[in-house]
């Protein structure tokens, strides 16, 4: 059964890691998907905010999530694993519990248009002693040199994942499946106060989550998101 879902206000926070920061946060059958920077090969992270708007089953609407993500390959073949996944309401933080790891958390969205669209985005969020702070402004910002050849490859490479791997409840690894169309996002500055949940694994230093790489801003997507299959 695919779960149809619309969401919105999606903002992607992006950053460019050691590779050997994030190896080993993987499990057995995913590799980092690389590129060749400046810097020397870079693994990818993403902290993306969003809000769900009308789904299907119904249980998945009207919530705030904040997911934490890796850009992997599995034999070859592109996609994320979803590290960790909060959610501001308990019935879809269960409901989504079976396919990524997802648990309940206070999750708050400020999105200001007075300057322009997105003129202000602000996040904060609480799971545990875990906290996130971000604040971003949709500005168009050029892309950093050296990482992506344009725009269009930037936003395939980042956006544009129809695999989300994760770990399952008793161990192995099992995949969701998802379509959507290409998203058209706009570039953002984003400023990182706290990002705890890459900290806290090792993935970033707090210096580093000051400094991420872009901030992307998508005003809406739908997609079908297929049931978890163990692979």
């Amino acid at each position: 059964m695919a779960i149809g879902l619309k969401l919105k206000n999606l903002l992607f926070v992006i950053y460019a890691a050691d590779p050997e920061r994030i190896r080993p946060l993987l499990p057995a059958g995913l590799e980092p998907d690389l590129r060749d920077t400046p810097a020397g090969p870079r693994a990818f992270l993403a902290t993306v905010a969003l809000e769900s708007g009308a789904a299907f089953p119904y249980v998945l609407s009207g919530f705030r999530q904040v997911n934490y993500r890796i850009y992997v390959r599995h034999e070859g073949e592109p996609g994320v694993m979803f590290v960790r996944s909060w959610v501001s309401s308990r019935a879809a933080a269960a409901a989504l519990n079976l396919a990524i790891p997802t648990e309940y958390a206070t999750v708050e969205l400020s999105i200001e248009d007075g300057g322009g669209a997105y003129s202000r985005y602000a996040v904060k969020g609480r799971s545990g002693d875990h906290e996130l702070e971000l604040e971003a402004a949709a500005d168009g910002a050029a892309l950093p040199p050296g990482y992506f050849a344009s725009h269009d490859e930037a936003v395939t490479f980042l956006t544009h994942r129809l695999n989300g791997f994760a770990l399952g409840h008793r161990g192995g690894l099992s995949v969701v499946r998802v379509e959507h169309e290409h998203m058209h996002p706009v570039a953002a500055r984003v400023r990182a106060e706290r990002v705890d949940e890459w900290t806290a694994c090792g993935a970033l230093t707090p210096e580093q989550v000051r400094q991420p790489l872009l901030g992307l801003i998508q005003p809406e997507v739908e997609f079908d998101m297929n049931l978890p299959v163990r692979l």
